[in-house]
Parts: structure tokens; sequence; C-alpha cells
């Protein structure tokens, strides 16, 4: 692959091209869209993810996985840097349940960074953005100097 498929220089572009590894290729995380400082990734639905299959109801942990991966992720998008980075602090206000049988969607935009921590927010749904499942707000500290 050469450098202007893999994204060359620029680590978000490399990111963008990554094969899903672990935990993310588990869920089937991938992304839909970015731009400058923010990235939509998406699950699709995996009835493995019910937390009680006969009332159909969708377990929360892919739902933050989805959040913590786009909120990184728009953290690189942003800064256009790979840095190590911890989760301070992960918030999630759940509106409703996911509907079974639709995908995941998790938009997130780094709003504002400082030498150390970056502050993210992010908006959950299944499939119609004007009906949200959660909103999210996420904080991280950059574990090593640029």
């Amino acid at each position: 692959m050469n450098a202007a498929m893999d994204g060359g220089d620029d680590p978000f572009e490399r990111l963008k091209n990554l094969p899903p590894r672990g935990h993310h290729a588990m869920l089937g995380i991938h992304n839909v869209a970015d731009g400058a400082d923010w990235v939509e990734l998406a699950i699709p639905f995996n009835p493995d993810f019910f937390i009680d299959a006969e009332r159909e109801l969708v377990s929360s942990g892919p739902i933050v996985s989805l959040i913590d991966a786009a909120a990184g992720a728009a953290i690189i998008a942003r800064t256009r840097q790979w840095r190590p980075m911890a989760t301070l602090d992960l918030r999630v206000d759940y509106l409703r349940g996911a509907k079974a049988g639709r995908a995941l969607h998790a938009r997130a935009t780094c709003y504002h960074l400082t030498s150390k921590v970056a502050f993210t927010r992010c908006d959950v749904h299944d499939g119609d953005p004007a009906d949200p499942i959660a909103f999210a707000t996420a904080s991280f500290f950059f574990t090593a100097d640029p």
C-alpha cells in the first residue's frame, strides 16, 4: 500500500485505513463519516448485544464502547496526532432504549483541547439523528507529550 492510500503522514487518515482489531473488530465498529474535529462511527446490530433478549433490550456495553471509540477518534481527527490517552471521565445520558435490528451510530466532536486534556461531546442514535438514544460527554488525559 502506498503513502497516498494509507494516509501517508496524517495519523487520522492512517487510523481510518487500519482494519479493526480486538474489541473494535468484535463489535464491528467502523467509520461512517468524519470532519476536521468530528467522527461518526457505527456498529451493526447484533442480537448478542441484548441484555434481555425477550424484551429486546440492548446492553449499555456496546453503546459505551462505541462512544469511547468515537470520542477518541474525534480527538485524533482534530489534533492529527497519535498521542497515548486515557479516558478520564465519560458520562452518558440515556434518553431511550436502542431499537432491535438497527445499527448504532455515535457522532463525537472534540470541542476543546488543553496541553493535557481533550473534551468531547457525542450523540448516539439508531438510524435517525433526530431521535437520539443518548448524549455523552467525555474527557481524555494525554499520557505523553506530543
